[in-house]
């Protein structure tokens, strides 16, 4: 009998053994979803990651992030939210080229200008790992599928602490290729990473 693949493992855990956690909404909650993409290029699982475009009106305007975005009223809930988002940043139609694999620990930013945002991360799958992405400029200007393998090198390692906000802070940070994922993008990934690194091995 053959091994499960990761993907069949990660789809188990993440459907039978893990809990996520919820965050609770008010009537001030800006409710926005991201999406997890996993794809597998020779032998190796890559995940992307976006360069967010500079934009005044992003609070997270430059950043290192997952695709995503916030609500809308006509989504049907905020998996459709990170399913639509995804097609509109990066042109990846996740409803036919992945399998969607689960739900991770929902965030709130620590940036008090937007911690009224609850940040859902839904975990997929790419099924067409040739899928060619189409970024939309005006959100983002870059993207980079980046090796699981070598995040999870860096994973000890990737602990800072120091002072923002004019509070003691402490978040994660990867650096690959010129790119650098940090604050909440960075616990985010560093969490992901902590939950699947027994299924990598």
């Amino acid at each position: 009998m053959s091994r499960p693949t990761l993907v069949e493992n990660l789809t188990y855990h993440f459907t039978n053994n893990y809990k996520f956690t919820s965050i609770n909404t008010d009537k001030n909650t800006v409710e926005s979803s991201v999406s997890i993409i996993l794809r597998k290029i020779d032998l190796n699982y890559e995940v992307l990651l976006i360069k967010r475009t500079v934009r005044k009106t992003d609070k997270f305007s430059g950043h290192m992030a997952f695709p995503g975005g916030v609500k809308e009223k006509f989504d049907k809930n905020s998996l459709s939210t990170a399913r639509r988002e995804t097609k509109e940043e990066v042109g990846l139609d996740l409803e036919k080229d992945s399998v969607y694999i689960g739900r991770f620990s929902d965030y709130r930013p620590v940036n008090p200008e937007a911690n009224r945002f609850i940040v859902s991360p839904f975990i997929f799958y790419l099924t067409n790992s040739k899928v060619h992405l189409k970024k939309c400029l005006e959100e983002v200007d870059d993207a980079v599928w980046i090796p699981l393998d070598i995040l999870l090198l860096n994973l000890e390692n990737s602990n800072r602490k120091g002072l923002r906000y004019d509070k003691p802070y402490s978040d994660n940070v990867f650096e690959y290729k010129g790119y650098k994922i940090w604050g909440m993008t960075g616990k985010i990934l560093y969490a992901f990473l902590l939950e699947i690194e027994r299924y990598t091995t």
